[in-house]
């Protein structure tokens, strides 16, 4: 669940043990499948229900841009978790991003629907996802909003990431915003286990 009454602010993650995680699997009658054409609406449709971005044809256009020309790499890359009742209710990809200045292994966009949540799904859909890494680093960028999903991650073996400015990160003052950002999530991880 995004939290959207804290200051968005993004950040990075790595974890440098990346082939050493917990497996969880999904609970009886969820399954997972790849994406195949036709699923872009429904991935569209996680983004879009679970807070991450502001309208479908935003996000249809980010799609497109992002992954329009890499439909043979989805298949093998891009994980659904559908409900018993068939529904798509979750996604996450292990992609590749430049962040650090090379091509490095990234878990992107990973989306539940609030109304399955606490059943272990995340879980399970980050040990599918890691499954397919075969990487000892892998790296991934969140915000301050999703404090929820930084804990999570955290018992997969991510960290934040406190050293210099990415090459390719997009903000001015990486290190300030970096020091406001982690005291943000330590607080609200702290209010949610009080």
């Amino acid at each position: 669940m995004l939290d959207k009454s804290v200051p968005h602010i993004s950040v990075i993650m790595v974890n440098h043990d990346a082939t050493n995680y917990p497996e969880f699997h999904l609970p009886a009658g969820y399954f997972f499948c790849f994406y195949k054409d036709g699923l872009e609406e429904d991935w569209c449709r996680l983004q879009l229900e679970t807070g991450q971005v502001l309208s479908m044809d935003s996000i249809r256009a980010r799609f497109e841009t992002e992954f329009g020309n890499e439909k043979e790499k989805l298949t093998k890359r891009c994980i659904f978790v559908k409900a018993p009742n068939g529904e798509i209710i979750g996604t996450a990809m292990l992609w590749d991003g430049n962040t650090f200045g090379k091509m490095e292994s990234r878990i992107h966009w990973v989306a539940v629907l609030d109304s399955h949540g606490g059943k272990g799904i995340a879980k399970a859909l980050l040990s599918k996802i890691l499954g397919l890494n075969k990487s000892k680093f892998v790296y991934l960028t969140t915000q301050t909003g999703s404090y929820q999903a930084i804990y999570l991650y955290r018992k997969f073996g991510f960290e934040k990431y406190v050293g210099k400015t990415p090459e390719n990160w997009k903000t001015v003052n990486f290190q300030e915003e970096k020091e406001t950002a982690w005291q943000i999530i330590e607080n609200k991880i702290a209010e949610h286990q009080a």
